[in-house]
């Protein structure tokens, strides 16, 4: 679920370490800020600790702002998305304004750790080797797909196809490491290996095969909707989805009263009804983490 532009999300193998408009928009950059977004409430729903923020007043999420539908920029270079929506409505709750950092996804953990943030959001895999280093907030779920060009769709139906071509992902992410481990049975097998091309951001691994420099891109279920929604003649997914898993808010080991409180938040926003209308918004009701 990827540059010397900056990075995107997801389902990150390495512990420290979409269309066309939306492609023209992701342009941050690792470290900048995303602006706040999230207006204060006159009453939040959950008490957080004084100094519990690196700024007060304020909760700085890490996110690779580079992955529609889940974060990205619009025309504005504002942050959107339905992750961004959700972290905006945690912070609701927590009586604070959202600020979204774009951060390097291969570096998201360290930034965390190095209290650049305060938080990740961004479709972030819990991994027990992850949950070594930071605590986390499942708040819905995740997989991944490949996707090639429609003409293709008949002769890659699966990664099994995909000995001696090119495939493009995302640097750090599961779906590079499911290609690493294909490849190395291609090889086995005594075919030729999958030639992987890796980006720092999602955004670039797409416009690889949209360039027909590539056969396939593998990137997030979420990520691959929102690419067909908007170009349904020219791209299919290339067999099941694969490496479903729960994605959750990060928070540093010593910070057990944020992830306490995120917690809280999150379970007040499910029980208003605005985390189901979020993932209802974004055609994301299948990624319910209830479901």
């Amino acid at each position: 679920m990827a540059r010397s532009l900056c990075f995107s999300r997801r389902s990150v193998s390495v512990l420290t370490g979409a269309t066309a408009a939306a492609a023209m928009a992701l342009t941050g950059c690792s470290g900048n800020s995303g602006g706040t977004d999230a207006a204060t409430p006159a009453k939040a729903s959950v008490k957080l600790p004084a100094g519990a923020l690196i700024k007060s007043g304020q909760i700085t999420y890490c996110s690779d702002i580079s992955a529609p539908p889940l974060t990205y920029y619009d025309v504005a270079q504002k942050p959107v998305g339905a992750e961004v929506e959700l972290g905006n409505a945690l912070a609701a709750e927590l009586g604070v304004k959202a600020n979204w950092a774009n951060t390097s996804f291969n570096g998201i953990i360290p930034a965390l750790q190095a209290k650049q943030c305060d938080a990740i959001i961004s479709q972030l895999y819990i991994k027990p080797e992850r949950e070594k280093a930071v605590d986390f907030v499942p708040y819905m779920y995740a997989s991944n797909t490949l996707v090639v060009a429609k003409k293709n769709a008949g002769t890659i139906k699966s990664a099994d196809d995909l000995c001696g071509k090119k495939a493009a992902g995302q640097t750090g992410t599961t779906v590079v490491q499911y290609l690493t481990d294909r490849s190395a049975k291609c090889t086995a097998a005594g075919k030729a290996k999958i030639d992987i091309r890796q980006f720092t951001k999602d955004s670039d691994a797409l416009q690889q095969l949209r360039l027909g420099l590539v056969d396939a891109y593998g990137t997030t279920l979420e990520t691959a909707a929102y690419v067909l929604k908007q170009q349904p003649d020219d791209f299919s997914l290339a067999g099941e989805p694969f490496n479903r898993i729960k994605v959750g808010a990060a928070t540093r080991k010593d910070d057990a009263s944020l992830h306490d409180a995120l917690a809280k938040a999150l379970a007040a926003v499910s029980k208003s009804g605005s985390y189901d209308s979020i993932l209802k918004k974004w055609n994301l009701t299948g990624d319910d983490i209830a479901g």
